[in-house]
């Protein structure tokens, strides 16, 4: 098998956002922990010793794997702050997590003081990892597909899945507090405010229409004004509505030639 078969093959296998080499370098460190016997560990007997950092850094691995994509979803394209969003998120379910491991493994009593006091190390072991992930996912980082020309902008690309994102965008409705975000290859509900995505729409090739609809000048098929309001026939088949407040505004654009009812 070649090496991007390998690299493939290790991709499929992912809890989250985190595949099966992060798990194997988790596996290595809570290894090397148990053999450099870290945070003052050496007075643990040795099997006891290793068994304790493997679940420790492979279950605290689990559990932050599952908090990241809920991270991920409310801080797109921030990288910064969701490192440091990421880490307060993980490091208490992390900590209450290593403080049960001597209960389970050979019965200890339970010391809730070591839910605060073993915090900082919690933290320290937290960062390692995270910097860890975030090597294992450059070395393996996916080369990514070509974006289709009239694709959504990278605010809305950003939540959108893979197929959706890389397709020429259509338009964008509002939906209660989601956004329902139209293109050639479909349609999904994200969770984004209607007035962001018009922002991020701004340098886009199209116009808002109504108070709760965008349209992308590309993604009209017919254009149909009556009584001073108006609807857009999309490439997908809906329709959106034009309001008598963008109607006067859009009659004098390049649509698709108009129907007159």
């Amino acid at each position: 098998m070649t090496t991007e078969g390998v690299k493939q093959g290790m991709r499929r296998l992912r809890i989250g956002r985190s595949g099966i080499v992060e798990l194997i370098g988790l596996m290595l460190l809570g290894w090397f922990l148990a053999a450099t016997s870290a945070f003052d560990s050496e007075n643990v007997p040795k099997l006891q010793r290793y068994l304790f950092w493997q679940f420790a850094l492979v279950g605290g691995g689990v559990i932050a794997a599952m908090i990241e994509p809920w991270v991920a979803r409310r801080l797109p394209g921030r990288p910064r702050l969701f490192v440091l969003a990421q880490l307060i998120a993980m490091t208490p379910p992390i900590t209450l997590w290593v403080a049960m491991l001597p209960v389970v493994l050979w019965g200890a009593t339970f010391q809730p003081a070591k839910l605060i006091w073993g915090m900082p190390s919690v933290l320290t072991v937290n960062i390692a990892v995270v910097g860890l992930a975030w090597l294992v996912r450059t070395a393996f980082k996916q080369t990514p597909a070509p974006v289709s020309d009239g694709a959504a902008p990278p605010a809305i690309r950003v939540k959108l899945p893979p197929r959706l994102a890389r397709a020429r965008l259509i338009a964008v409705e509002a939906e209660d507090h989601y956004l329902r975000v139209r293109t050639e290859a479909g349609s999904d509900l994200v969770l984004m405010r209607f007035g962001d995505a018009l922002d991020s729409l701004g340098a886009c090739d199209g116009f808002r229409t109504h108070r709760s609809w965008w349209v992308a000048r590309t993604g009209v098929e017919t254009a149909r004004w009556k009584s001073g309001r108006g609807e857009l026939v999309l490439s997908d088949g809906a329709t959106a509505p034009v309001s008598r407040t963008y109607a006067a505004a859009l009659k004098g654009t390049d649509w698709a030639a108009p129907v007159t009812a």
